[in-house]
């Protein structure tokens, strides 16, 4: 504490002054309140004012921070996993393309955020209820309003565009059952939202009825993160199906290189009349490997290291059989779909434009 306000204000005393005028003096004369008040204290008292635990300050704020990321981070999620269930459950035809594929790589990324804040979120709320129902000041703390304040304000703002998205296509005569499904799911969600923040800021923590609020908001809110994971995990599938589906790309695409550095090595684009062999088919895969130009071809599974079979079936056609844990049927290059199990494809490097040939299932040995 300064030696001069100190000296000041026990001078002033002397003279009579009362503490509001001394306070006065000193505020005019450019003190800051807190400085005055910590100096009336240890003029006249035996015992300094008890400072609070922290009430508001760079604790409650990280604690309050975080706890609003991971459920921000968790409603984000939850909204963008169900619009993706429903358009699965309701495709649109005018979206879908030829060249559509099920890739499930978002709802993956969706479950991993889901699976890492809400646990976050629900540990660190309970963390926070406790504190406040102990130190009910800490309910009045300025960054935890500001923060709920805000929730309070997207919230309402997601209502309201909500209710006005539904009116504006109910008016055009354009709703359907996959939009409707998607507004109930922001209504919802914003909605639960809402409720619970605009509750929690006007209930006493330590009552009772408050403590069955939280309790009932944070049941809905599990079952709703349940019901997004199980039906998430289902649509994923498991993290072992998972790669067993990646050694099957892996296997396409090592055939696709083999095809193509076969045509590579054995074509001359430069005749004439159209392209003709300029060397035969390599003998085995390991020859070809040899002969690479422009890449050179994994030869081998990649699951179990056993050698992709490959045999020649004429002057300019061949043979590639490989062994897929699931099957292939996909939209797009429906040439390289395949059942699951060894398959083999039929190639003709004479084909323009590097056409695979109708594919042909290996046929069981008697």
């Amino acid at each position: 504490m300064d030696q001069k306000l100190q000296d000041f204000i026990a001078h002033a005393r002397k003279k009579g002054m009362d503490h509001q005028t001394i306070r006065m003096l000193l505020l005019s004369a450019g003190w800051k309140e807190k400085d005055i008040a910590q100096a009336v204290t240890e003029e006249s008292l035996d015992m300094a004012v008890p400072v609070p635990s922290d009430g508001g300050g760079a604790r409650d704020a990280f604690f309050h921070l975080l706890t609003f990321v991971a459920f921000f981070t968790t409603t984000i999620s939850l909204i963008i996993l169900f619009f993706d269930y429903i358009n699965r459950l309701f495709p649109d035809a005018a979206l879908q393309t030829y060249y559509t594929y099920d890739d499930v790589s978002g709802i993956r990324w969706s479950l991993a955020a889901v699976i890492v804040a809400f646990p976050i979120f629900m540990l660190l709320s309970r963390f926070l209820l406790k504190e406040m129902k102990v130190h009910p000041e800490k309910s009045a703390s300025g960054v935890r309003r500001w923060l709920t304040y805000l929730t309070l304000f997207v919230a309402a703002a997601a209502l309201m565009g909500d209710v006005i998205t539904l009116v504006f296509y109910l008016l055009e005569g354009e709703l359907s059952i996959r939009f409707i499904l998607k507004v109930l799911v922001v209504l919802i969600i914003a909605g639960l939202t809402f409720t619970y923040y605009f509750l929690s800021l006007k209930l006493p923590p330590a009552q009772e009825k408050t403590v069955g609020m939280h309790r009932s908001f944070g049941l809905a809110a599990v079952a709703i993160v349940l019901v997004a994971l199980v039906w998430g995990i289902v649509l994923a599938g498991s993290p072992l199906n998972e790669r067993q589906r990646k050694f099957d790309e892996r296997r396409v695409e090592d055939l696709r290189i083999i095809n193509s550095e076969i045509r590579t090595v054995t074509l001359d684009y430069r005749a004439s009349d159209g392209p003709a062999l300029k060397r035969a088919l390599p003998q085995t895969l390991d020859e070809l490997r040899d002969l690479a130009q422009n890449q050179m071809p994994n030869v081998a599974d990649p699951q179990n290291g056993a050698p992709y079979e490959y045999s020649i079936t004429g002057d300019s056609t061949f043979r590639l059989c490989a062994t897929f844990n699931f099957p292939r049927d996909e939209q797009y290059d429906v040439s390289w779909n395949h059942p699951a199990g060894n398959y083999c494809y039929d190639f003709d490097v004479l084909e323009s434009d590097n056409v695979l040939q109708k594919p042909k299932p290996r046929l069981p040995s008697a």
